[in-house]
């Protein structure tokens, strides 16, 4: 049976709750990475999906692109969203099981040169490339030095910090250069693209156009139905995507994927 980590991306909104009660009645565990902005504006759903077993992840506060920040922007930018995560679980009255990290857009400081691609076999760049490609819609701008100082400044401070991943078993031989498997932010193995289905997306030039365009994307993966490799799914909680995410789990769960529970100490 082939398994895979649920990793939600920029709750809390006004529909989590549906969200959270749908998975709670198909047994779907999941890690929900919050914005800080929006756990100011729903504290109180925040603290509701801690209560309800879901594992809470910062996405930064303010969902800004790394690369335009400096390294002590974004500091102060996850340990602002920190703050609220330590309020929320307090509030719930549940201990926090871990320091758990996504940067908004994937952007590790250097754009869209998530990973040194240069510095990567040819074909474990064309399968991650692909990857991030497909998932975020790139483009192949290279970064200067001192960007790529400061993506491995924060990876430096994420470790110091205490920052860990909630996974185990994503063992693809692809995912273990050491920019992947050695990361302390959380990167995925298959992304939804579910973003594309916003209105403002529809609009735009992008590969998939309909709900029925997106599993057509999950049953042609050549990975995430290996059951040897654990998989990290990457899908988004935005209220016009409701739908959109149910019938994606829905077809993921029809396929035979199993979702894994959220593993503090993997």
């Amino acid at each position: 049976m082939p398994k895979a980590y649920l990793t939600i991306d920029d709750s809390p909104t006004r529909i989590s709750l549906n969200l959270c009660h749908y998975l709670k009645d198909n047994d779907i565990p999941a890690i929900f990475y919050c914005r800080g902005d929006h756990i100011e504006q729903h504290f109180d759903v925040t603290v509701e999906m801690i209560r309800m077993g879901f594992v809470i992840g910062n996405h930064g506060y303010a969902h800004k692109r790394a690369v335009g920040l400096s390294y002590d922007d974004i500091i102060e930018d996850i340990s602002r969203c920190e703050d609220l995560i330590d309020g929320a679980y307090t509030a719930a009255g549940v201990k926090r099981p871990g320091k758990y990290y996504r940067f908004p857009y994937l952007d590790r400081g250097c754009g869209a040169w998530i990973v040194d691609f240069d510095k990567m076999p040819d074909d474990v760049r064309r399968i991650v490339h692909g990857l991030f490609a497909d998932g975020l819609y790139l483009d192949d701008t290279r970064p200067t030095d001192a960007l790529v100082e400061k993506k491995h400044k924060l990876q430096y401070w994420l470790a110091d910090q205490g920052f860990t991943l909630p996974f185990s078993g994503v063992s693809f031989p692809w995912y273990q250069h050491p920019q992947m498997a050695g990361a302390l932010d959380a990167l995925y193995t298959f992304s939804t693209s579910d973003w594309m289905m916003t209105a403002r997306h529809l609009a735009k030039d992008h590969p998939y156009k309909s709900t029925e365009d997106l599993k057509g994307k999950i049953d042609s993966d050549p990975y995430l139905f290996n059951e040897k490799h654990n998989n990290i799914v990457l899908i988004h909680d935005q209220e016009e995507l409701e739908d959109v995410f149910k019938a994606l789990i829905d077809h993921m769960v029809k396929c035979g994927i199993r979702f894994l529970p959220i593993n503090p100490h993997p």
